[in-house]
């Protein structure tokens, strides 16, 4: 083939390729997704249930296919005798048991389950590329919304909720919360658009309440716009009364009757949906009865409605106030809470040296925050003003707790990738090449790999965390083969770190004292102080309370413990040095090189209570 020759079919392959319909670029980017993941963690699916929400997501979904009922989401295999009142909503369930009900027509009911590990993070992930696809693309064009998908593809701390195995509700709530930002930003004037957004945002707070803050950023930048620019009065209202619609609708969907009044701080409760209503009617109030009044006016009336709805609000539980976690014990944040990695914060990681992520990070989102607000010194209007503090406030979220990450990266690579788009390209570089190139080097992929090297580079090795160090080792110890050697075991209520719970309950018969969820707070707290006990009868006592049946160690997880003065002359590192007391009994594994170390309670010595 000549140079000419040459010329004319790459001509012609990029011609194709630009008019490739809109919709094909987001499934293009959603294969390139797919294929990767299946690649790098495939072959792990069938050995390991992935994150602990994972398991219990897939047992709470096997209790409602077993005949559960929907109002009822109590998990009695874990927590303890009163079990769990779990806080996730139904209606992830739902679409999870429909896909296994009909995989399992046509095979295993282990191999549906499967298949649905695998198809729906894809599933949820689908629909926000292909928001971001069209958002980016109605702003700055399609050229900037094809660098989008592929900032995207390379971002694996954005790409974590969505990876396949991850079954939870978090990937719907970042899908939900993000997706309403775009459309917002992109279809400013359309009451529609802003209507859709709102019903997204009180999605996602009624599948949980992680939600809370990005949807709370959503509503209040919807409000000032509607009270500052009388234009955008009815996308304002479309939105409030959309969001309080929605939260309403869950709440009665999801909470049975006889437990209207039972306001739970971090779920959908009347509470929630109280304050939406109270403060979305003097909002809609304020914006269009109200557009001729004074400006302070309107922003009165609109105050008035939600310190009225908050006082509405706090009086039907105080303790929510003080936010999601008001109701939890204050023992259970140094117990367990300050150790779960999703509340460490990147700042605090960058500034204490720790730049391994929190630098990539941080780069990756100031990067999203120049872009977004040279842009807004170009246009000066008032949908990239709204955009830019969304970002910010999104940013902000993640830079105070690392459970934000999903959210603020994905909102983080549309400016970025606009940003891209306007370069222009010389004589020696053509401008898809340049624009190729800063795609790949802004990317986060390339910006974490960065900070890794960086930190290697000056520290000699990679940082461990103990909150990294522990959560391998709980991987270890959570494989689905060593967790079915416990099968061998009589059914009984296990005692063991609070790590492997979800997977005990999700493989074994058995049930767990403790698991890492805040609805069992006191369970957690009994599990703790039986593993933290420094005399034998203190421990007696609260295993005869719990009705424990089985104390259990797992290799590699426990023992870190016994080094920390904290945990010397407990009964944690007693039984990681072979030491129990007379009323636990060590069983025999059948598999000798077994990670798990098992007593059975001897019910004569610790029941009844001197």
């Amino acid at each position: 083939m000549t140079a000419a020759a040459s010329t004319t079919a790459a001509s012609s392959l990029a011609g194709r390729i630009a008019v490739m319909p809109r919709w094909l670029w987001s499934v293009a980017a959603l294969l390139v997704i797919a294929i990767h993941q299946l690649a790098l963690r495939g072959p792990r699916l069938t050995a390991y249930l992935g994150d602990s929400d994972d398991a219990a997501r897939l047992v709470q979904v096997r209790e409602f296919m077993a005949g559960a009922p929907w109002f009822d989401t109590t998990t009695a295999t874990m927590g303890g005798t009163d079990g769990m009142l779990s806080h996730w909503s139904r209606l992830i369930d739902l679409p999870l048991a429909a896909i296994i009900k009909i995989v399992s027509l046509f095979s295993s009911v282990e191999t549906a389950e499967l298949v649905a590990r695998v198809v729906w993070p894809l599933m949820v992930l689908a629909p926000l590329l292909y928001v971001i696809q069209r958002t980016v693309s109605a702003r700055s064009g399609e050229q900037a919304a094809r660098i989008a998908l592929a900032l995207a593809i390379l971002l694996p701390l954005g790409l974590y909720q969505f990876t396949v195995g991850r079954i939870d509700h978090h990937n719907v709530m970042v899908a939900a919360t993000v997706s309403a930002a775009l459309l917002m930003w992109a279809n400013f004037q359309s009451r529609d658009a802003w209507a859709l957004a709102g019903g997204l945002t009180g999605l996602a707070l009624v599948i949980g309440y992680e939600a809370l803050l990005p949807a709370v950023a959503l509503a209040v930048l919807a409000a000032l716009c509607g009270l500052f620019d009388r234009r955008q009065a009815r996308p304002a209202q479309g939105f409030v009364i959309a969001m309080a619609a929605a939260l309403a609708i869950g709440f009665f969907l999801t909470i049975p009757p006889s437990r209207w009044m039972d306001i739970r701080c971090d779920a959908i409760s009347l509470n929630l949906v109280v304050l939406s209503a109270i403060a979305g009617a003097a909002l809609c109030v304020a914006v269009r009865p109200g557009a001729p009044w004074a400006t302070l006016t309107r922003i009165a009336i609109a105050a008035a409605g939600a310190i009225a709805g908050l006082i509405v609000h706090g009086g039907l539980e105080p303790k929510c106030l003080a936010g999601p976690m008001g109701q939890l014990p204050a023992e259970l944040k140094p117990i367990w809470i300050d150790y779960v990695a999703e509340t460490r914060s990147i700042a605090r990681d960058l500034l204490a040296g720790k730049i391994e992520q929190s630098l990539g990070l941080i780069s990756f989102f100031a990067l999203g925050i120049w872009a977004q607000a040279s842009r807004l010194r170009t246009s000066r209007s008032l949908p990239d003003l709204f955009f830019l503090c969304a970002v910010i406030a999104f940013i902000a979220f993640a830079c105070w707790q690392y459970k934000y990450i999903a959210y603020a990266s994905f909102i983080a690579l549309v400016p970025i990738a606009c940003w891209i788009s306007t370069l222009r390209g010389n004589a020696t570089v053509r401008t898809p090449s340049l624009q190729f190139m800063a795609a790949i080097l802004l990317s986060q992929s390339t910006l974490l790999g960065t900070s890794s090297l960086i930190q290697t580079a000056t520290t000699g090795s990679a940082v461990t965390t103990p909150s990294k160090s522990l959560t391998a080792d709980a991987e270890e110890c959570a494989v689905n083969s060593a967790v079915r050697e416990l099968n061998a075991l009589p059914a009984g209520r296990i005692a063991a770190h609070i790590d492997v719970g979800a997977y005990v309950i999700a493989e074994t018969p058995h049930s767990v004292l403790s698991a890492p969820y805040h609805r069992i707070a006191d369970a957690i707290i009994a599990n703790h102080h039986i593993f933290a006990a420094r005399t034998p009868d203190e421990a007696r006592k609260i295993i005869a309370r719990e009705q424990v049946d089985y104390v259990m160690t797992c290799k590699g997880l426990d023992d870190p413990f016994i080094d920390s003065d904290e945990w010397k002359g407990t009964l944690r590192a007693d039984l990681v040095h072979g030491k129990a007391p007379d009323f636990l009994q060590r069983v025999t594994m059948p598999n000798p090189k077994t990670l798990y170390s098992v007593w059975r309670v001897d019910k004569s010595k610790v029941n009844p209570l001197p």
